[in-house]
């Protein structure tokens, strides 16, 4: 009972001292002291568990980085637990701390990541250090730190560049350029490369206006497409991307063509489309790569149509795939036929058959070795296959077959191509013998053959005709007898060597009649060699030059002489005063020129007639001539003007007793009288006389002044001669004032350009226009060029202003285009000096760029005394011009001294005859034979034909029924200025073709 008792004792004394620790505990809470503590521990028990849960890692340590504290998830990673944290620093736990992490600045700082080695593993750690101040301190107590994983993310960052960097190497090695655009903001997003930088232009090429921009430089006849393409944007289905070809004008003038493929990208929330991506491929080498596959296989197609031979090719399967229409022709088969069942049952020998068959087999078997594939292709290339064949009819013929391998790639074995040829007309041999024998002795040409060691062994009738040499003198001789002059017969010598090698020449050579007259011919020589290329013959045919020599005479005769009077004209007489004066100022001598006019001419001209003017004018060219000696040149310039060229003197002295000695002769001549029409006439002759370098070292200086001195020579009562003095030139002064305006014209935009119609010889169609110079003087008001272009070029100016000319003709021309004006091209005067100057081609072509225009739209203009100063040079000039695209005028052709040898090799493409030459026509003789000779020239040239100056409709009538290409002058337009041409040509269209004025004027106004 006891026992039991006491277990009782002890079973309930648990629950005693329970209770009494719970009534402790309320006890103690009611005391302020305690319980504030007992609530602080309660609530770091809370922020330990917090800690404890979250997944970065915390410490907790003094100001000198001594812990105090780490979190569950700091312990595991260093590997310690709250016993032993006191005995290690942050800078233990974290060696690579820098030396500024434990500086108390700042609340907050994110210190440099760092890494640690985790289970075998480093990885990175982020780390941010804040100042903790607890109750009762006044500063920082102690460091809070903060160190999160942040392996992964850098990882993933690093893999996210990557991509980023793959794929923008990606797309930049893309050829094609891909782009987004925002429709709605009318911006550029993206784009692998700049499609304006590949067409020449800028980067922020149309920036400011991209469709505007863009539309320019599309093409004509796209740009109605290229304008409906940009607002169906706006509609553009999901699945399907819109697709569009269209042409770029590049900077250098060429067009582009371009593949574009847009497809939306992203639609607002009405559904439209605001955002596209679009992919643009330069398609320009593909398209014309097509095209000229498409044209290279139309006309072999169109020449195995057109050839009589039997074409027909086999694939790689020996099957085959084409044979050509001539098959009905020389079989009788269709095509259709021959091609479904082969042309083996035309054959009637089947061992030809088995023979074809051989060849096909042993292709087959070397099909995929390339040296046996060769080793066939060069032995089929010496073979011939015979077969004899019956047509559709039952008609023989023989058949002489060709077979050539078809090789691709790698000379991949691609199939065969077979030449069938009729050679029925060999077995008729003796017949085309005798049909070449025939041709051979009724050949208007001559005709020698000579054996292989140069002998001749036959001539024909035309040879005995035009050498006088029977055939019996010249046989098994070699043709060196033939030759004008030993040099003619060396040379004939060497062009027989020549033929061992090239096998034909053909040339000019003077040759020698029996009679001993030279002449010349053009000759032709052929080596003949039979089938095992061995030499058998040469063959030589010679034509008879003496009356295309006799004309290419007469016509330069027309274009450098007077032909009434027989003398040299403006043109000859200007370019041997132009040598003279170069050659007198080499050798430091003195030139004499002076001009003379008639004084009474004019009344005997129109009281007598002109036959009776035109023999007085060669009675005084007769005396004129006999007054001077043949070193001395005179010249008719037209009318009764007459200039006398002297031979160059030592000193001032010799040339002034020279020009004086002359000058009586000629007046004491002229007082012989003249007998026209059984009466006599008396006729005086007023002269004026410059010398250079006195008198000025240019021609038209020296002919100026010359000039002046013989109307001064008029006011002093005719009959007399005078030397030129400055006094005589009362606009010195005025000349010196327009120098100074000049110098500064250009740079004040004082230059303008007035265009001139040019129309196709009916006077209908507008085939270009003349771009002429104005100066706008501020006080003069518009001058023309004969005004102030001469004193231009003696200031040195004319470069520039030529420059400038060019620029403003090309700035106008796509002025002109983009607004829809088509004026065919705009001729553009290039003056001597801006010709030579060594960089015309460079400044047109960097002209030709900037303005962006169709090079063929610009036509340069030079007058043939320029491209005769120095013919290597311009041919040099000229060439280069011609490869930048524009085309080539020869400006005033008749008035200067060209050579027709040199004229044909210049790449001109039109002759311009000088209005000098017009304004006599129809009724003058002279100038009608001229016109009529340089048209028919040009045209034989393969150069077109333009008149200037064209005043009249008779004129017109006579130039058009003469083959005269091109007219323009006064009877359809004046020039005008830019602004005025279309409203003029769209008047001129409504309105008959009248003259602006009848009076005579001069061109260069």
């Amino acid at each position: 009972m006891a026992r039991h008792e006491h277990s009782r004792k002890d079973e309930t004394r648990p629950q005693w001292r329970s209770f009494v620790r719970v009534a402790c505990r309320r006890v103690l809470l009611q005391l302020p002291g305690i319980r504030s503590r007992v609530e602080e521990r309660r609530a770091l028990r809370y922020a330990s568990s917090a800690l404890g849960a979250i997944e970065e890692s915390v410490l907790l340590t003094t100001l000198d980085g001594r812990l105090r504290f780490l979190n569950a998830r700091a312990e595991a990673m260093f590997g310690l637990d709250r016993s032993n944290l006191r005995a290690y620093g942050v800078r233990e736990l974290i060696p690579a701390l820098g030396p500024q992490a434990l500086a108390p600045e700042g609340e907050q700082q994110a210190l440099e990541p760092v890494t640690l080695l985790q289970d075998g593993e480093r990885r990175q750690f982020a780390i941010t250090r804040r100042t903790l101040q607890f109750d009762g301190h006044s500063g920082p107590s102690a460091f809070l730190w903060v160190l999160r994983d942040v392996t992964l993310e850098r990882h993933a960052l690093r893999a996210l560049a990557e991509r980023e960097r793959f794929w923008s190497q990606v797309l930049g090695a893309v050829p094609e350029t891909l782009y987004v655009q925002d429709l709605r903001a009318r911006k550029l997003l993206f784009s692998n490369q700049n499609l304006a930088v590949q067409l020449g232009y800028a980067a922020d090429f149309g920036a400011d206006d991209p469709a505007g921009c863009w539309l320019r430089l599309t093409h004509p006849d796209d740009r109605e497409f290229a304008e409906r393409m940009i607002f169906l944007r706006q509609t553009l289905p999901d699945d399907s991307p819109a697709e569009s070809l269209l042409r770029w004008r590049h900077r250098d003038g060429r067009w582009h063509w371009f593949s574009l493929t847009e497809k939306v990208l992203e639609r607002d929330a009405q559904g439209r489309v605001v955002r596209v991506v679009g992919v643009a491929r330069d398609v320009t080498a593909q398209i014309g790569a097509a095209d000229s596959l498409r044209n290279s296989e139309r006309r072999y197609r169109m020449l195995a149509e057109s050839l009589d031979d039997v074409i027909f090719t086999v694939d790689s399967d020996m099957k085959i795939d084409y044979v050509s229409p001539s098959i009905e022709r020389v079989f009788g088969y269709s095509v259709a036929s021959a091609a479904s069942h082969g042309l083996g049952d035309a054959v009637t020998n089947p061992a030809q058959v088995e023979r074809f068959y051989d060849v096909l087999r042993d292709v087959h078997k070397a099909a995929g070795d390339p040296a046996r594939m060769q080793e066939i292709r060069a032995r089929l290339a010496r073979e011939t296959l015979h077969f004899d064949c019956v047509t559709a009819s039952g008609q023989r013929v023989p058949i002489e077959l060709r077979i050539m391998l078809i090789l691709g790639e790698h000379n991949r074995f691609g199939g065969l191509l077979c030449i069938g040829r009729d050679i029925s007309q060999q077995r008729r041999a003796e017949q085309g013998l005798r049909m070449a024998a025939t041709v051979f002795e009724h050949s208007t040409a001559a005709i020698l053959i000579t054996d292989p060691a140069g002998y001749i062994v036959q001539v024909n009738e035309a040879f005995n005709r035009i050498t006088g040499y029977s055939s019996a003198e010249v046989l098994d001789q070699t043709p060196g007898m033939l030759g004008a002059d030993r040099q003619q017969a060396n040379q004939l010598g060497y062009v027989l060597g020549q033929l061992h090698q090239r096998g034909s020449w053909e040339g000019e050579l003077w040759l020698k009649r029996k009679s001993g007259e030279a002449y010349p011919c053009w000759v032709g020589l052929t080596a003949v060699r039979d089938e095992d290329d061995d030499l058998i013959n040469y063959v030589c045919f010679f034509s008879d030059m003496s009356e295309r020599k006799a004309s290419e005479q007469r016509i330069h005769r027309l274009a450098y002489y007077d032909n009434l009077t027989q003398l040299p004209n403006r043109t000859l007489f200007q370019d041997r005063l132009h040598h003279s004066l170069q050659h007198a100022e080499r050798r430091g001598e003195w030139v004499v020129l002076m001009f003379l006019d008639l004084d009474r001419f004019k009344p005997i001209n129109d009281s007598l007639g002109h036959a009776a003017g035109d023999h007085m004018l060669k009675n005084v060219a007769v005396r004129l001539s006999a007054c001077v000696g043949e070193e001395d040149t005179v010249a008719r310039m037209g009318g009764d003007e007459f200039t006398l060229l002297l031979a160059p003197c030592a000193d001032r002295d010799a040339a002034l007793n020279r020009a004086i000695h002359v000058s009586e002769r000629i007046l004491e001549s002229l007082t012989e009288p003249f007998v026209l029409s059984g009466r006599e006439f008396f006729v005086t002759a007023s002269i004026g006389i410059a010398l250079s370098p006195q008198d000025g070292n240019e021609l038209s200086q020296l002919m100026k002044n010359a000039d002046t001195a013989m109307y001064h020579a008029k006011e002093r009562g005719k009959n007399n001669f005078q030397f030129y003095q400055s006094e005589m030139n009362a606009s010195a002064l005025e000349r010196l004032e327009l120098e100074s305006d000049l110098r500064h014209a250009l740079e004040q935009l004082q230059f303008v350009l007035h265009y001139q119609p040019q129309l196709s010889a009916d006077g209908r169609r507008l085939t270009g226009v003349e771009a002429v110079l104005r100066w706008q003087h501020p006080t003069r008001g518009l001058l023309p060029p004969a005004a102030f272009i001469p004193v231009l070029e003696e200031i040195g100016l004319v470069v520039d202003v030529g420059d400038w000319v060019l620029r403003e003709a090309c700035r106008q021309i796509a002025l002109w285009s983009s607004q829809g004006l088509r004026v065919p091209k705009v001729s553009v005067n290039l003056s001597a000096r801006q010709f030579a100057d060594g960089l015309l081609g460079q400044r047109v072509a960097q002209i030709l760029a900037d303005s962006a225009i169709a090079p063929a739209a610009l036509e340069l203009e030079l007058t043939e005394s320029t491209l005769m100063r120095d013919v290597a040079d311009a041919m040099r000039i000229l060439t280069g011009l011609k490869q930048l695209g524009p085309s080539i005028a020869v400006d005033d052709f008749g008035t200067g001294y060209s050579s027709l040898n040199y004229l044909k090799q210049f790449p001109i493409d039109v002759l311009k005859i000088d209005h000098s030459f017009v304004d006599g026509l129809p009724s003058g003789e002279q100038d009608a034979q001229i016109a009529r000779a340089i048209i028919a020239m040009a045209h034989s040239l393969g150069m077109k034909v333009i008149a200037e100056g064209v005043e009249t409709a008779d004129q017109l009538e006579f130039l058009r029924t003469h083959g005269c290409d091109q007219v323009q002058g006064f009877f359809f337009a004046r020039p005008m200025p830019a602004d005025e041409l279309e409203t003029h040509m769209r008047q001129r269209e409504r309105q008959p073709i009248r003259p602006e004025r009848h009076e005579h004027r001069s061109y260069s106004s």
